[in-house]
């Protein structure tokens, strides 16, 4: 009985080994292209049988752990439409092989995207230069249910020609279906350039439900410039982050014509605790067409618990912050404004409102005569502003139209201010910043804005439970005693 044991097990053991190394193979192909020596006659497996064109790519199906690599330094003739479904442990690869400049994918003008795909999941695209086209991106689904793992590292989008109307631009990711969403969509790290009309667009429109949101969605460390209409925008989304994006010279080209929506820097729309964090939003609008918006960034339509925070926002044409559309439960907290136009915020509809605006540095320039918060229609409530540093040396206006129910504690106000608020703790002494206005592009530019020591404003904040530990420039800020004024936490 011992030795059939024994015998059992050694062959349990030799069972277990050899699914391990099945398990442990590799899976799927690697295929090559080269528009300068390949061939698609090729079988495209080896870069010296690599194709030469994307046509025997947007033929095949992919699978599981397949690559599709493209010679760096090369051009191709788009598009690029890619097809098929990665797995978890064995996603589908799209990226450059060698050692030089990225690959290059271009389209001529018209409605067609540069890289596709439709009702997908588990993809890794990286490394690739793309323009042209009405799209630089296009990932669609319809009626597919949970769409795992699209990852979109390191691409630089260019010279988008899509318009000024509708979805097109730089990256379209795009769900119809209730029953369809999202989940673990990363853009990272990738540049875009002239595009029209958006920079980054997460849309659920034609068929828009809140059955489902889309989850994990992150997008991070993204450069924009010259954006023809909105520059991040995202739509239908729980937990979503934006990190240490730049957004420079949005809302350039888009009017105010029928047809044609407002745009802003960056914001969510019918999303729920969205986390805006070491963002970069300037000259939204300046130099282009706008009548209302342009903020730097929005909170909007149904916005739940959104937290806007360590954000730098200067020069946009129609503010900092805009929140609308019943967005409530608004956290704003260290956040650094300079010479942003017309108002600071900007509150729109009845439901708006139950805003928390705390620890933020406002720096209003010599040439700028700007309101603190502004209102058209509707009468949003709820608005407290605590511990934050208001620096005019321009001026600095309070009319708060049908904005009801705004409160002030703490916070310290210096320079020229036309009807300042009452606040029972108002600081009204020089705060000793180090060199107010001296913001330039980058976040690294902002020093200036740091309290020299023994300025009033160390240490006469009231405290702010959850106040997420740290200042702008990353210091602990204790919770359990008074904070500075301002986003220097000190």
């Amino acid at each position: 009985m011992r030795a059939l044991a024994v015998k059992s097990s050694v062959i349990l053991a030799c069972w277990c080994a050899a699914l391990a190394v099945v398990w442990a193979a590799p899976v799927g192909q690697t295929y090559y292209v080269d528009s300068a020596t390949g061939s698609d006659a090729h079988e495209g497996l080896s870069p010296a049988t690599a194709w030469q064109t994307l046509a025997p790519a947007n033929s095949r199906e992919f699978t599981p752990g397949d690559r599709l690599l493209l010679k760096v330094g090369t051009a191709y003739s788009g598009p690029l439409s890619l097809h098929g479904r990665g797995t978890p442990v064995a996603p589908i690869v799209v990226g450059k092989y060698g050692a030089g400049p990225l690959p290059k994918i271009s389209v001529g003008p018209g409605g067609q995207p540069v890289v596709s795909l439709y009702n997908s999941e588990y993809w890794d695209i990286t490394d690739l230069e793309l323009s042209g086209g009405a799209i630089g991106v296009f990932a669609y689904v319809k009626d597919f249910g949970v769409t795992h793992h699209l990852h979109f590292q390191r691409l630089n989008i260019h010279d988008v020609a899509g318009g000024t109307t509708g979805d097109t631009g730089g990256f379209l990711c795009k769900r119809e279906g209730e029953d369809t969403w999202f989940d673990d969509l990363l853009i990272e790290g990738c540049t875009i350039e002239h595009a029209d009309r958006n920079g980054i667009l997460l849309t659920d429109y034609p068929t828009a439900s809140d059955k489902h949101h889309s989850t994990r969605v992150v997008i991070r460390g993204n450069r924009l410039r010259d954006i023809g209409g909105d520059g991040i925008f995202i739509l239908g989304c729980d937990g979503a982050v934006m990190d240490g994006n730049v957004v420079s010279y949005a809302h350039q080209r888009v009017g105010r014509q029928p047809g044609e929506r407002a745009c802003a820097g960056m914001w969510p729309h019918r999303c729920n605790g969205t986390v805006i964090e070491n963002n970069e939003v300037s000259h939204t609008a300046v130099g282009g067409v706008t009548v209302w918006d342009s903020e730097g960034f929005d909170d909007d339509n149904s916005c739940r618990n959104s937290v806007f925070e360590y954000n730098y926002s200067h020069d946009n044409a129609g503010g900092f912050l805009l929140m609308c559309g019943e967005a409530r439960g608004t956290v704003v907290r260290y956040n650094v404004s300079q010479n942003d136009a017309i108002a600071l915020f900007t509150l729109e509809g009845d439901g708006t409102g139950r805003a928390t605006v705390y620890n933020n540095t406002f720096y209003v320039g010599p040439a700028l005569s700007v309101n603190l918060a502004r209102n058209t229609f509707g009468h949003p409530r709820g608005l407290r502003f605590l511990n934050n540093l208001f620096y005019a040396d321009g001026t600095l206006g309070y009319d708060f139209g049908g904005i009801q129910d705004v409160s002030f504690s703490h916070n310290a106000f210096w320079g020229n201010h036309h009807g300042r608020p009452a606040d029972p703790a108002a600081m009204l002494a020089s705060p000793m910043l180090v060199a107010p206005g001296s913001g330039g592009d980058g976040r690294a530019s902002l020093d200036g804005y740091k309290l020299q020591r023994g300025s009033p404003c160390r240490g006469a904040g009231v405290v702010v439970p959850n106040n997420g530990g740290r200042d702008f420039w990353g210091r602990e800020v204790p919770r359990d005693q008074p904070p500075g004024v301002g986003a220097d936490g000190g």
